[in-house]
Formats: structure tokens, C-alpha cells, sequence
């Protein structure tokens, strides 16, 4: 039987609440249709607030502490680990795709059929890459094809097109990149065969939004974060050997803006989700798990499931590469993984309610403290990675929406019963340091930081 095309779409920093549902305000008429012909996962946690351990997750089936991808720092990914790209190379499957340059060095990806993958820099799909994307999408590719594509349209700093930054697309910058991202989405999706092809749209993970909107007015704190729009810039020029000194510029620069936000917020009144938003600096040390970071869109869209179905079960990013395998009918199933397929339950048959392990990934630069956590339907918690008895949060998901009341004192009962799926993962003995390759870490480590992280 002839296997259909796989095309997966992940935008960077997508959150789950500006993709579909009453917040949003940017225009999509191309994604609400895929929508209305797909089936949409309303509650989809990534198993971590960055790009490189959700990558491994997304790609493995694994939660991404098994993958290899983190020994104490940055690494390529377990050599013996079987990937869907395996699985469906063995299906017949040629590969295509655009991605950040730093997925070349993780040993995550396959090889790729088209020419200029990967980039190292921030390339909208304005800048020419959505243009040779429909060129790649409209080529004689060879079937089945697998299409990889990595979008930074919504990475700060954020670059809005001209003709989308009206209000009529969108309250927020943020918005206004959405309406973007969504015409182009449109181009696409009309040069490929809709019925020989499965299309999946996701994020990487979730992110802060430094705009928020108030019954009055929108709120933003782009001046303060103007560092953020140059730091790309700084680390492609920058020689290697002064990455640690414009690190400590950042990590200054980075306390004198949170002084600057703590004095513009004070004289506002604002709900404790939206100073945590104003308030966030991607180099706080204090790091932690709320939805804003981990909750992502998932759609699925192929002409031979349901039409118009949404899903509000927890779902995970590590069920998707087994969900492909089932889709196609792929006669290699991957194996030993933490994931799931969810077509049974696209197919209307019941299923246990899954859990989501969830972690922080690290800084380059600077030592933070990180947290680990479980999210369910109903409960979201997590703790500092190292000490289960420090910054515990357990949130009533259905009662609180937006994470505001810590319950954790007041349930131990619910506390004990997270820490027992933790255990039960077997967190701990996974994540210890084995053999870690210096060379490779610095490799990868510094097209990050090309990237502007620190």
C-alpha cells in the first residue's frame, strides 16, 4: 500500500491559547479551517520550555531526559536511540525540511534531499524562506516524502510584516506574527496533495508573552527588552573566545531590566499571571513550569479521520511519532517508548488518562535552578529538580486556570500521588551523568548561543 506524505509544521514558541479559543485575536482563517478538517488536541504538554529537549521528545516517543540529549550539558542524542526517522526511512521515506543549523549537530535529524536545511540565524518566512519553501513543496519530491520544518516567525525578537501590523490582525505583536504565520500556512498547504499527505502543526514549546492585554489597554515591555532583538546579532559576530564576556553583559543587563519592569509594573494593577508575565527574563535563575511555557497547539489533519473533532484529554508531544507510525500504517512501530499513539482515541475508543512529565531545560551559561513536574488534566505540579521539598506548586487546572492559587500545602495527598509518577519514570536514575562528550557539548553550545541564547 502506497504510504502517504508526512508533513510536520512546528512554530517556535506557539502557545496552545493563541492558536484556537476566546483569547485570541489574530486572523487565521487558513489554520480554523485545518481545524474544522482535522482533529485538534486541546490539551497537549511539551516535556519541556525549549527547543532542543522537546525536539528529542517530539522525534524519540521518549520523555527527553532519556533521549541523551542532556549529560549535565548539552549533547547529541543517544547513537542507539531508534527515531521515527528510522522507522520511516525503513518505510520508503525520502527527507526534506528547514531547521535552525543547530539541529545538524545533535544527531537527532536525517539526511535531507533539498539543499540550504538549516540557517543560523533568525529567517522568517517573509525574508525569502516561505518562498522557497513552496518551491521545495511544489518540486517533484519523491513519495512519500517527509517534510520537516522549523518556524522562528514568533522567536523574539519578533519581526511583523508590514502589511500584518494592523490591529485588524491582531491586539499583540505576538498576534499580529500568528495572522503571518497563518497566510503562509495557506501557501502551503495549497502546493502539496491534501488527501495523499499527513499534515501535523505544533510548538517546540510554549513561551512568556512580554504584551498583555487589560480591559483598558495593551501593556508591553518592549523597550525594556530591546537587548533581546541584538543578542542574535551579537552572538553570530562575536568571536568564540568572548561568548563568556558578552554572556556576563546579558546576565547584567538582564538584572537592570527586571529592576526596570518591577518599577513599571508597581503602578499598575495587575492579576499574578500577568506579572509573571511582564515580569519573566529568560535569565531569572529561578525557573519553573506554568502553562505559558509547556502548553502547545496539536493538529492533525488527514482526509481519512474524523473531520472537525477536538480531543480534550491530555495528550503529549511525545505521542506524536507513534501516532505518525499508526497513521501511515507503518509496518515499524517504535518501541520501548514513553509515548502513545493517539489514533485509538481519534477512532472514539476510550483510553487511560495519561500523565506528562515536564522539566526546564538549562541555561549555557549560568547555573539556575530548575524544576521538574507532572501535568494531568486536572493538576499541574512541580518542584525543584534536586530537592522534592523546595518551590513545590500544584495548580487546579480545572478551578485555575490561569495557575494562580499554590495548593500544595493544603493537598499532600495530591503532592504524594505526583511524586509517586515521578518516582515511577524512574527520573532520577535516567538523568544521571554517564559519558559526556566535550567537544560536541562546545559544538552545540555555540550555535545556541548564535542564536542568541546565553
Amino acid at each position: 500500500m502506497k504510504k502517504k506524505n508526512v508533513f510536520v509544521i512546528i512554530i517556535d514558541s506557539l502557545r496552545s491559547d493563541k492558536f484556537i479559543g476566546s483569547s485570541k485575536t489574530s486572523d487565521t482563517p487558513n489554520i480554523d479551517k485545518l481545524i474544522e478538517n482535522g482533529i485538534y488536541f486541546c490539551n497537549t504538554v511539551s516535556p519541556s520550555d525549549a527547543t532542543l529537549f522537546s525536539w528529542a521528545g517530539i522525534f524519540s516517543g521518549k520523555y527527553s531526559f532519556r533521549t541523551g540529549i542532556n549529560l549535565g550539558r548539552f549533547s547529541k542524542v543517544d547513537k542507539k536511540m531508534t527515531t521515527l526517522f528510522h522507522l520511516l526511512k525503513k518505510n520508503g521515506y525520502d527527507f526534506y525540511g528547514h531547521l535552525p543549523e543547530v539541529a545538524s549537530k545533535i544527531g537527532l535529524f536525517p539526511n535531507f534531499k533539498n539543499e540550504n536545511v538549516f540557517f543560523n540565524k533568525y529567517v522568517n518566512f517573509e525574508d525569502g524562506l516561505g518562498q522557497q519553501i513552496i518551491n521545495e513543496l511544489s518540486s517533484n519530491m519523491k513519495t512519500p516524502w517527509c517534510y520537516i520544518l522549523h518556524s522562528y516567525d514568533l522567536h523574539f525578537p519578533i519581526k511583523i510584516p508590514e502589511k500584518f501590523d494592523e490591529i485588524q490582525y491582531g491586539k499583540t505583536k505576538y498576534e499580529r506574527a500568528v495572522s503571518s504565520i497563518d497566510y503562509w500556512i495557506g501557501k502551503f498547504i495549497n502546493c502539496i496533495d491534501m488527501k495523499n499527505t499527513l499534515l501535523i502543526i505544533t510548538a517546540d514549546h510554549a513561551t512568556h508573552i512580554n504584551e498583555i492585554e487589560t480591559d483598558i489597554e495593551t501593556i508591553n515591555t518592549e523597550k525594556i527588552q530591546m537587548l533581546y532583538s541584538i543578542a542574535p546579532k551579537i552572538g553570530r559576530i562575536i568571536p568564540e573566545k568572548l561568548l563568556p564576556i558578552k554572556s556576563k553583559v546579558f546576565f547584567a543587563l538582564e538584572k537592570k531590566r527586571k529592576k526596570q519592569k518591577e518599577k513599571f509594573v508597581s503602578k499598575l494593577n495587575l492579576k499574578p499571571h500577568q506579572l509573571r508575565q511582564i515580569l519573566f527574563q529568560r535569565g531569572d535563575v529561578d525557573k519553573f513550569l506554568y502553562d505559558e511555557n509547556i502548553h502547545v497547539p496539536l493538529l492533525i489533519v488527514d482526509s481519512k479521520l474524523t473531520h472537525g473533532t477536538k480531543i480534550d484529554h491530555l495528550t503529549r508531544s511525545i505521542d506524536i511519532s507513534p501516532t505518525i507510525l499508526d497513521i501511515i500504517n507503518s509496518e515499524y512501530k517504535l518501541e520501548n517508548v514513553d509515548g502513545v499513539s493517539l489514533l485509538p482515541e481519534i477512532n472514539n475508543n476510550k483510553s487511560e488518562e495519561k500523565i506528562g512529565f515536564i522539566e526546564n531545560t538549562p541555561l549555557i551559561q549560568k547555573k539556575v535552578n530548575l524544576t521538574i513536574g507532572i501535568r494531568t488534566s486536572k493538576f499541574k505540579y512541580f518542584r525543584d529538580r534536586d530537592d522534592l521539598t523546595k518551590r513545590v506548586h500544584l495548580f487546579n487546572l480545572i478551578e485555575d486556570e490561569f495557575e494562580e492559587s499554590n495548593i500544595a500545602s493544603s493537598r499532600p495527598d495530591i503532592v504524594e500521588k505526583m511524586e509517586k509518577f515521578i518516582s515511577k519514570i524512574n527520573y532520577k536514575n535516567n538523568s544521571k551523568i554517564t559519558t559526556i562528550d566535550e567537544k560536541e557539548s562546545k559544538i552545540i553550545e555555540n550555535e545556541l548561543e548564535k542564536l542568541g541564547y546565553d
